[in-house]
């Protein structure tokens, strides 16, 4: 057994050695070691309350994005439109050629064909069932091949209205036609070159109406919670500006939950780039003696299982836990209480951290 006393001094052996844990390490360093270890420092930046961190794609308003696919196997003869084109609704992208084509717009014929033979039947034996001469069932009978040759046909003109091919212009024989543009918009890629050679359903072209963006922000279920319809979104890096349309706060397969943001000041958006932006929710007001802090995410180093940073001070550094509000690959949110003015070092920090390690 333990005697009381040796007990109290266990207890405040372990006492003391969590209390260091938490509290701050200094590190003596001064301005000539700084320069050899390659250390730099930064002022931390003051956040206002709410403030949430989070990645976002820029991406453009349901039903604005759409593709060209390849109606049959074929290849594309010519390229019309390059990448980064802007193109009105009906304007034409490629050539492309195809036996299926071909085959699509023989059939066709036949079928306009066939319609006329039965038309012009009809309208004899209408005729002659007038003048008497044969009975109403054989008029009957051309009428229902007429409407029968007028279904074929307007089958075999949806199966290329479909395909959104037209030949009006269209050189190069009679299995080459027109890809069009459905809708107006701007080429965002095109995925064939002429020649090549692809299967029918392939994505030849992918178009978006970029006159408006939306932001689709990737959040953890802690961030979700937090926002709200109508939280302003700042994007610094592109002096952009958005608005919350809504929050889902159901995961997808990565355990992230998503928000919808409208762009109010397009800045310097591009339709697919993926952006660092800042949340701005309307939460509660922090509590007395709390604030929160920007600093670069790359100062932050883990170690005993926490986030730290290196605080300047006047011999050096302090070496300090903090507590991770929200983050991006750019700039991380931090609680902590410090005064205004305070730095802490951006680069180098594996040399100090090992110094911090060398210290234990």
């Amino acid at each position: 057994m333990f005697h009381p006393l040796k007990l109290s001094l266990l207890a405040l052996c372990m006492w003391g050695a969590m209390a260091h844990a938490q509290a701050p390490t200094r590190l003596l360093v001064d301005a000539k070691q700084q320069a050899a270890l390659g250390v730099q420092v930064t002022a931390v930046q003051a956040s206002g309350k709410g403030q949430v961190l989070a990645s976002a794609t820029v991406v453009t308003p349901p039903g604005k994005a759409f593709t060209v696919s390849a109606p049959y196997a074929g290849q594309l003869s010519r390229l019309m439109v390059g990448v980064g084109d802007a193109v009105k609704s009906g304007a034409p992208l490629a050539q492309f050629t195809s036996p299926m084509l071909g085959d699509a717009r023989r059939l066709l014929n036949e079928a306009s064909i066939d319609y006329k033979t039965a038309s012009a039947a009809a309208q004899r034996d209408q005729a002659m069932l007038d003048e008497g001469i044969i009975p109403a069932v054989r008029l009957q009978l051309s009428r229902a091949k007429q409407e029968a040759a007028l279904s074929l046909l307007k089958s075999r003109e949806a199966e290329l209205a479909a395909s959104g091919m037209r030949f009006e212009g269209a050189a190069g024989g009679y299995a080459t036609g027109v890809l069009h543009a459905p809708l107006s918009g701007v080429v965002l890629e095109a995925f064939a070159s002429v020649g090549q050679r692809v299967d029918a359903g392939a994505v030849l072209f992918k178009l978006a109406d970029a006159s408006q963006l939306q932001l689709e922000l990737q959040l953890s279920n802690d961030k979700a919670a937090q926002l709200q319809a109508g939280d302003e979104v700042s994007i610094a890096t592109r002096d952009a500006k958005a608005k919350i349309l809504a929050v889902s706060r159901a995961v997808d397969a990565s355990q992230s939950a998503r928000a919808r943001a409208v762009v109010t000041q397009r800045g310097n958006l591009q339709v697919g780039e993926f952006v660092a932006v800042t949340v701005h929710a309307k939460s509660k007001p922090l509590a007395a003696g709390q604030s929160q802090w920007l600093v670069p995410s790359r100062a932050i180093t883990q170690w005993r299982g926490k986030p730290w940073l290196f605080v300047v001070n006047p011999q050096g550094f302090d070496a300090q836990a903090v507590n991770v509000m929200s983050a991006t690959d750019d700039m991380s949110l931090v609680e902590a209480a410090w005064p205004a003015g305070t730095q802490v070092a951006t680069t180098g920090i594996a040399s100090l951290r090992a110094l911090l390690q060398k210290d234990e």
